[in-house]
């Protein structure tokens, strides 16, 4: 033991510690690493049983034995130390039937064991032999007992009759004339024990087993492990096959025990049913046992696994949660049980564990901790980044998106960042609106939009056409409409200013229904320019006569939102609005003195298009006499403006006045 005293103080204990019948205690302890051991302390006169004990717990190897860590020798005795375990009768309370069955099941395969493959046999299977570790697997311990089966002599058996249970001691050790047993029946005095512990267990079972299996695995106890006759005692690996060690949960934990050596179809079709053999089983039971044996790079490789459990496993339940994946596990006992499992598998480089991890990041990385997200899920998460793997670098990618929202993007991709991308979404000042009601439009067809620009008296001159897009709207109105004109007399002082036309000799009257006019908002000036889609190959004519070059302006400064009038530049570039309509000739007589022959004639012409030309049958013949010449939109009411609202286009036009206007058919 002196290369062990030197090996190990590395180890804190921790109170209170728990005193096993044979005056054994047993103290929790935590290593220098941080990871959690129990410390059998033995009194100095134990010495030769505490090396008997560590002995046999180096060399014997088993999931199902205590691991042994260190032994030492302290001044208050000999320290054992082993992985962490509490006693059996301390943790028996909170238990349910499945995990009595499972442990059971796990002293019986340590026995099997020892029995098979160490030639031994353990003296001493009892209550107070028996450990729970952590991760809810039953532990057979009291190695001390331990001996091979020849040396289980009278005498050696007689030396450890203090630390042996008397309920475990077989009848046939009562006997004067007892004596070696031969190595053939070297099973049956642990068969015995073995049974008395089960008996005695079975006690606390619920009504989860049947009670018909119950019934006839106590029967079988009586008749075979507990037979006084030590030659009618089987070997234990007997009872393996009883139906009371089969259920899901047994079978689902043996099988994942044993995953590498099954074929790929028995793995298949375990983990394509394996869901339905769970949701029976309790939470406590899936989140202390399952978890461990189904969060590892075993089962993250099967692709039925993949697909058909581990989703709802690698999330907690949610209230309401309709069209989502049912999980398993509470919110709680998926923080406490399945997190630390996950930050494990994250440190795990492996491409096929990284892939599954991170596909389904969204349903457990809230459930991580500020600290655990920038300390080791993050770091974990960017060395995708690097990798040769195109699916492993876009499902990071996709996964940073996702630590984004939680830890921010300062955190994420740093704090170097700059704006690159403007907002540049469209935001226009005013909507025109077209419908007839509540119409604010001018005499002269210009729409009454706001100059956007700010310069109300210069429109520019190379201001560009808008495309000529045709309407295929449905006609809302009949064919035949009555056309209303108003002409409004103006002020004498503005007649005077008026001296030049301008107008060609031959220009269109375009029709427009208000409600199907596409406006084109001059970017100078924001006045709308509808514009006409033409049948005919020849340039549209404005509709609108303006003024010649030499004319001065007007006097009266007309508002912003109505203005067409420059103060300079060449009257041609000025580029009047046109309307969604077949263009009509319109003839102008070339006097310029007002008159009573100003007339209308409107003829009927044949119909080319309905859909483009609304007023085919309609041909308007105008011959005024004035010098200036506007021509007012087109309306199916009468016009009636207040006496405050006449602008001073409308006082202008007032200045005509039509004699009569005759309908020719």
């Amino acid at each position: 033991m002196g290369s062990e005293n030197s090996a190990l103080k590395s180890y804190t204990l921790k109170e209170p510690p728990f005193t096993l019948p044979s005056g054994l205690a047993v103290y929790p302890a935590v290593l220098q690493d941080g990871k959690y051991a129990s410390v059998f302390v033995y009194k100095r006169e134990n010495e030769d049983k505490v090396n008997k004990a560590a002995k046999h717990l180096k060399t014997l190897r088993h999931p199902c034995l205590l691991r042994f860590l260190s032994c030492t020798v302290e001044a208050d005795g000999i320290h054992l130390v082993t992985e962490r375990v509490q006693p059996l009768e301390g943790a028996l309370e909170t238990l349910s039937s499945a995990e009595v069955c499972a442990g059971i099941y796990d002293i019986l395969l340590a026995l099997i064991f020892l029995h098979d493959r160490g030639h031994l046999t353990h003296n001493n299977v009892c209550l107070s032999s028996v450990f729970v570790s952590d991760d809810g697997h039953w532990k057979l311990g009291g190695m001390e007992t331990v001996c091979k089966v020849p040396q289980a002599t009278p005498e050696f058996l007689k030396s450890i009759q203090s630390v042996r249970d008397p309920t475990s001691i077989p009848p046939e050790e009562m006997s004067p004339e007892f004596t070696t047993l031969p190595e053939s029946l070297g099973h049956a005095r642990d068969a015995y024990s073995f049974g008395t512990l089960v008996e005695s267990l079975l006690t606390i079972l619920n009504e989860q087993v049947s009670a018909d299996v119950l019934s006839s695995f106590q029967q079988t106890l009586h008749s075979t492990l507990l037979n006084p006759i030590p030659q009618c005692r089987p070997a234990l690996c007997t009872l393996l096959s009883h139906d009371f060690f089969r259920n899901d949960f047994l079978e689902v934990v043996n099988f994942l025990k044993s995953l590498t050596l099954k074929s790929e179809e028995e793995k298949t079709e375990f983990f394509k049913f394996l869901l339905d053999r769970v949701s029976c089983l309790s939470e406590e039971l899936i989140a202390s046992r399952l978890v461990p044996l189904l969060l590892n790079q075993l089962v993250f490789a099967e692709p039925v696994a993949v697909k058909s459990f581990l989703p709802h496993l690698l999330g907690p339940k949610k209230d309401n949660a309709q069209g989502e994946t049912p999980c398993l596990l509470s919110p709680a006992l998926f923080q406490a049980r399945v997190i630390p499992v996950l930050l494990q598998l994250f440190e795990v480089h492996e491409e096929h564990v990284r892939m599954v991890l991170l596909s389904h990041i969204e349903a457990y990385v809230e459930h991580f901790t500020q600290e655990q997200l920038k300390k080791v899920i993050l770091p974990q998460v960017l060395l995708g980044l690097r990798d040769t793997s195109d699916s492993i670098v876009a499902i990071t990618l996709h996964s940073l998106a996702v630590l984004v929202s939680l830890l921010g993007p300062e955190v994420v991709v740093g704090g170097q960042r700059t704006k690159i991308f403007k907002r540049t979404a469209p935001s226009f000042t005013k909507t025109v609106d077209l419908s007839p009601e509540g119409n604010q439009f001018s005499m002269n067809g210009v729409s009454d939009v706001k100059n956007t620009s700010g310069d109300s008296e210069n429109f520019p001159s190379d201001s560009k056409k808008s495309e000529e897009w045709p309407d295929w709207s449905e006609p809302e109105e009949s064919e035949h409409q009555t056309v209303s004109i108003q002409i409004w007399p103006r002020e004498p002082g503005d007649a005077a200013e008026s001296q030049g036309t301008g107008m060609d000799a031959q220009s269109s009257w375009g029709d427009c229904e208000p409600s199907s006019v596409d406006a084109e908002v001059n970017p100078g000036t924001g006045i709308s320019a509808p514009r006409p889609v033409t049948s005919r190959g020849q340039e549209p004519v404005p509709a609108l006569l303006s003024l010649t070059e030499e004319s001065k302006p007007l006097k009266s400064s007309l508002p912003q939102k109505t203005s067409l009038v420059q103060s300079g530049g060449d009257p041609d570039q000025i580029r009047p609005p046109k309307v969604l309509s077949q263009e009509r000739p319109l003839k102008v007589p070339s006097e310029l003195g007002l008159g009573e022959e100003f007339t209308i004639q409107v003829k009927k012409k044949p119909v080319q298009d309905p859909e483009l030309d609304w007023f085919a049958d309609m041909i308007p013949e105008i011959k005024p006499s004035a010098a200036f010449l506007i021509l007012p939109e087109l309306r199916t009411e009468m016009m009636v403006p207040g006496k405050d609202d006449i602008s001073p286009v409308m006082q202008f036009s007032s200045k005509f006045a039509a004699a009569e206007i005759t309908e020719v058919d």
